[in-house]
């Protein structure tokens, strides 16, 4: 017989409204004694079975739902769950897209879990006890999707919160001994599944890129922290005059050249594209910048804030950074300004953003915001899964 968390009155409601925790302080007992990652049956103050979700008795989530019944959670479950997930997901791609997240974790009802699909391969990152002890029947689910291989990337931080040790990435399936081709817009890019960022790449940001590959025409076009040129090839397709590429990285940049190879673009073009291995805020900061000006500049970097703690001090990083970049806009110019720091909400950084405009004296209007993509949807009752922001920004005029 599963153990099981009998909550106190009223504090069934936000699981009934969807959203996937239950805190510690939600739990009045504990019936038997569940380990690390076993499954738990919940039940409200009256008795009655609201779902069954994992335990982690070291963290404040005590458990993370996977379902609202009683029922058995093994490959099969899985492979049910994947497909389902991966024919809506399909469904709701641009035309000619084949890479893209599968499982997004709490807001696709698997906590913990995280599968991203380039073609025919699939990775998944494990960033909680309980999915880790469900490891095998995740691995035996995922094959129900016909995938030429499986990845693991559980090299992750969040792992270190759970109690859990950081892993190498690992191949359980199948063999990957290169990048993984796969289209976004029909476009071409490599996934770089055992040594990339992430699982391989930024998936996203899909409709950013989108955004910028239509709005480069006739553009001088630079790509701050361009990791390995996603934004640049969708500008260069989009007929920008000029496309610099700028990030710390070597190996990135080199990849952002094979990038450009495989979308029938010259990357040894001089006229045309230029691959900068640079500090961004370095960049910035001098009296001018390599390839300049520029009519449209990408500032989409890393995550700034992982902890509440850190907020305030990466709002302050984000606005000398769009600071230093509308300073280099002219009227006219174009701003495509993200952060996907989770903590810093989406108000904060509007507010931010406004600030800064008025701070290197440009008055700015928002051509668009953009959110995260229908394959990283929210979920209404979830909003700690919401991290994406992205303001398409134009300069009207110079005080």
């Amino acid at each position: 017989m599963k153990p099981s968390a009998i909550l106190l009155p009223g504090k069934d409601t936000p699981l009934r409204a969807g959203h996937p925790w239950v805190f510690s302080n939600a739990i009045k007992k504990v019936e038997g004694a569940p380990g690390p990652g076993d499954l738990v049956l919940v039940k409200d103050a009256k008795g009655e079975t609201l779902g069954i979700g994992t335990w982690n008795g070291m963290n404040s989530i005590r458990i993370r739902m996977l379902s609202n019944k009683d029922e058995k959670i093994d490959a099969a479950w899985f492979a049910k769950r994947f497909k389902e997930l991966d024919t809506w997901k399909r469904s709701h791609l641009p035309e000619k897209t084949n890479g893209y997240r599968l499982v997004h974790a709490e807001s696709d009802g698997i906590p913990g879990l995280i599968v991203d699909r380039y073609a025919d391969v699939v990775v998944f990152q494990i960033h909680t006890v309980g999915m880790d002890v469900l490891r095998d029947s995740i691995i035996e689910g995922l094959k129900a999707l016909s995938p030429t291989a499986i990845v693991e990337r559980s090299d992750v931080e969040a792992r270190l919160r759970e109690g859990l040790k950081t892993l190498p990435p690992h191949v359980h399936f199948g063999n990957v001994m290169e990048p993984i081709a796969f289209q976004e817009y029909g476009l071409n890019f490599l996934a770089d599944v055992l040594k990339g960022q992430k699982t391989g790449f930024f998936l996203d940001q899909r409709e950013a890129r989108h955004v910028v590959g239509t709005l480069s025409k006739g553009k001088r076009v630079l790509n701050l922290f361009g990791y390995t040129g996603a934004f640049s090839v969708h500008a260069a397709k989009g007929d920008a005059n000029f496309v610099t590429t700028v990030d710390v990285s070597l190996p990135a940049l080199e990849m952002a050249e094979q990038q450009f190879r495989l979308n029938k673009l010259d990357p040894e073009d001089e006229k045309k594209f230029l691959f900068l291995e640079a500090d961004v805020l370095d960049l910035l900061d001098a009296d001018s910048i390599e390839g300049g000006p520029y009519d449209l500049i990408v500032c989409d970097p890393p995550a700034f804030a992982k902890t509440d703690s850190q907020v305030e001090k990466a709002l302050k990083a984000y606005s000398e950074l769009n600071i230093a970049c509308l300073k280099n806009l002219e009227v006219g110019g174009i701003l495509v300004t993200s952060s996907c720091s989770g903590r810093v909400s989406a108000e904060d950084f509007r507010s931010m953003l406004r600030l800064a405009a008025g701070r290197a004296g440009r008055g700015v209007r928002i051509l668009e915001w953009i959110g995260q993509p229908a394959d990283h949807a929210e979920r209404l009752a979830f909003l700690e899964g919401r991290y994406l922001k992205t303001a398409v920004l134009e300069v009207t005029g110079i005080r």
